[in-house]
C-alpha cells in the first residue's frame, strides 16, 4: 500500500523550476547588388529574423505541472540570417508552454505574474531582434556601407512555477476527518477514499451546484501538528487554500490519535496561522462530520459551547444529515466575502529588453591587474558586433565614446597599449590619433585578435 501511495504522490507536481532560452536573432547580411551594366548597384543585404519568444499560457485541460517537469529546459528557435537582394531572415518559431489555471510565476523569489483565468498568457522570455543588414546603414555620406550586425541574444533566465488551486471553498482538518467523502457527496468529484492517514495525496477539486448557484471546493490533504514546518503532507498543500474565500474546518468526533475533537480545533488553527497569518484570518466554518456516529451529538455540543462566536454545523456525508443547511449557508456567505488579497497582489511584470544603451557600467581590475568592464548592455552591444568588418568595429568604438566609457577609463589612469577585457573580448588602448601626427587625446580601441591576424599576414607577405 505504501508503494501505491508514493507513486500517486509523485503524479502531482505543483512547484518546479524551468530554464528558458529565447531564440537569438539572425545575423544581418553584407551584400551588394551586382548586375550587368549596373556598376554601382549599392548595398542589398537584408536583416536577420527575430528570435523566437517563449510564452506561458493557462489551459483548463492541464491540472498539474507534471508534464512540464519532464522537460524543464526549453529553448526557442533562432531567427534565420538575412540574405542578399534585401531578403530578410525568417522569424524563429515561438514556443507556447501550457500550465494549469492558478499558476504563479516567480523570478528570484519575486512574483512577476499570476495566471488566474483560462487562456491567460505571459511573455516569459523575449527573443532577440535580428541584426541589421548593410542596407540599413546606407546614408548620404556612406552609400556603400560594408558592415552588418549580428543578431541580438535572446533572454535566458530561470523561473519558478508554483500552482495554487483556484477554489471558493477549501476543506481543512486532520486526516480521516471525512473531507474526501464530503466532497464526493456534494459534487461529481471522485477522490480516493479509504480508512488510513493521508488518503488524499493530491488536492481534489469539485464543482458544486446548489439551488442554481455553483462554487468550487478544494479537498486538501489532511493536516497534522507541525504540518507548517514539514511534517506529513500538509506543508506541501497548505498553499492551495490561500486563494479560497471560505475554509470548512472538518472535525472527527473520534479525534485524531491523542488529540481530542475539541482540542483539534486549536491545533489545526495554529498550523494555519504558523503557515500564513492571512490564511488563519479567512472566514471559517467548523463542521463536525460523521453525525451518524453515537458520540457526534455530544462532541457538537461541547464545541458549540466552547466556540460560541463560530458558525458550527453537524453533518453526515453518509446519511446527508445537515448538508443542505451547510450548503445554504455557503452560497449565502460567498458573495459577501471579498476576493482574497493574494489575487490582488501587486506584481511587477518582466521589463522588456532594453533597446537603448545605458551609461551604467562597472570598471575594475581583476586579480591579474587587467582592467575589466562589466555592463549587460555593453555585452549585448559587443555580441551584435561583427568583428570581421572594420566599419563595424569602428562603429563600436564610437559608441564606447558616446556612452562615456573612454572618459571613465581615462579616470582609471589607463596606460598606452594596456589591454581591456569586455565581455570576453580583448581591446588595446591607444592615446594617439593615427589619422594625425598630433598627440591629441583621441582614444582608440584595437581588437587584439584582429591585429594579430593582420600582422601575421603582413609578415608572411614579406
Amino acid at each position: 500500500m505504501s508503494n501505491n501511495i508514493r507513486n500517486s504522490h509523485l503524479e502531482f507536481i505543483d512547484t518546479m523550476k524551468i530554464f528558458l532560452k529565447a531564440g537569438t536573432g539572425g545575423n544581418g547580411c553584407t551584400s551588394f547588388r551586382r548586375e550587368k551594366f549596373i556598376p554601382y548597384g549599392g548595398p542589398n543585404g537584408g536583416n536577420g529574423g527575430k528570435g523566437g519568444d517563449i510564452y506561458i499560457k493557462t489551459s483548463a485541460n492541464v491540472n498539474t505541472l507534471l508534464e512540464l517537469s519532464r522537460n524543464p529546459h526549453i529553448k526557442a528557435k533562432d531567427g534565420e540570417h538575412g540574405k542578399g537582394k534585401n531578403l530578410y531572415g525568417r522569424k524563429g518559431t515561438d514556443i507556447l508552454i501550457y500550465a494549469p489555471i492558478g499558476t504563479i510565476i516567480k523570478k528570484d523569489d519575486r512574483v512577476i505574474q499570476d495566471l488566474k483565468k483560462d487562456g491567460d498568457i505571459f511573455l516569459a522570455a523575449r527573443g532577440g531582434r535580428g541584426g541589421r543588414g548593410n542596407t540599413s546603414f546606407k546614408t548620404q555620406t556612406n552609400t556603400a556601407p560594408k558592415m552588418s550586425e549580428n543578431g541580438e541574444p535572446g533572454e535566458e533566465l530561470t523561473l519558478q512555477l508554483e500552482l495554487k488551486l483556484l477554489a471558493d471553498v477549501g476543506l481543512a482538518g486532520f486526516p480521516n476527518a471525512g473531507k474526501s467523502t464530503f466532497l464526493s457527496a456534494i459534487s461529481d468529484a471522485k477522490p480516493r477514499i479509504a480508512d488510513y492517514p493521508f488518503t488524499t495525496l493530491k488536492p481534489n477539486l469539485g464543482m458544486v451546484l446548489h439551488k442554481q448557484k455553483d462554487f468550487i471546493v478544494a479537498d486538501i490533504p489532511g493536516l497534522i501538528e507541525g504540518a507548517h514546518s514539514g511534517k506529513g503532507l500538509g506543508d506541501v498543500f497548505l498553499r492551495h487554500i490561500q486563494r479560497t474565500k471560505l475554509i470548512l474546518h472538518f472535525i472527527d468526533p473520534n479525534g485524531f490519535k491523542n488529540v481530542s475533537p475539541v482540542d483539534s480545533v486549536e491545533v489545526i488553527n495554529t498550523e494555519l496561522k504558523n503557515f500564513s497569518s492571512e490564511l488563519a484570518g479567512k472566514k471559517q466554518f467548523l463542521v463536525i462530520n460523521k453525525a451518524d456516529l453515537p458520540n457526534a451529538e455530544e462532541v457538537f455540543k461541547k464545541i458549540k459551547k466552547k466556540y460560541k462566536s463560530r458558525e458550527i454545523f453537524l453533518v453526515s456525508s453518509i446519511t446527508s444529515q445537515g448538508i443542505t443547511k451547510l450548503l445554504d449557508k455557503i452560497i449565502n456567505t460567498l458573495p459577501k466575502i471579498k476576493e482574497t488579497s493574494f489575487s490582488q497582489i501587486n506584481f511587477k511584470k518582466l521589463p522588456p529588453l532594453n533597446r537603448f544603451m545605458e551609461k551604467g557600467f562597472k570598471i575594475f581590475r581583476n586579480n591579474e591587474g587587467v582592467l575589466e568592464v562589466e555592463s549587460k548592455n555593453i555585452v549585448k552591444l559587443i555580441s551584435m558586433t561583427n568583428f570581421a568588418q572594420d566599419e563595424a568595429v569602428e562603429k563600436l568604438k564610437n559608441t564606447f565614446k558616446l556612452i562615456g566609457l573612454d572618459k571613465a577609463l581615462r579616470r582609471e589612469r589607463i596606460n598606452e597599449g594596456e589591454t581591456i577585457k569586455i565581455a570576453g573580448k580583448e581591446f588595446e588602448w591607444s592615446n594617439d590619433d593615427p589619422s594625425t601626427n598630433r598627440k591629441k587625446s583621441k582614444f582608440q580601441y584595437k581588437y587584439t585578435q584582429q591585429l594579430k591576424k593582420r600582422r601575421k599576414l603582413k609578415s608572411e607577405k614579406k
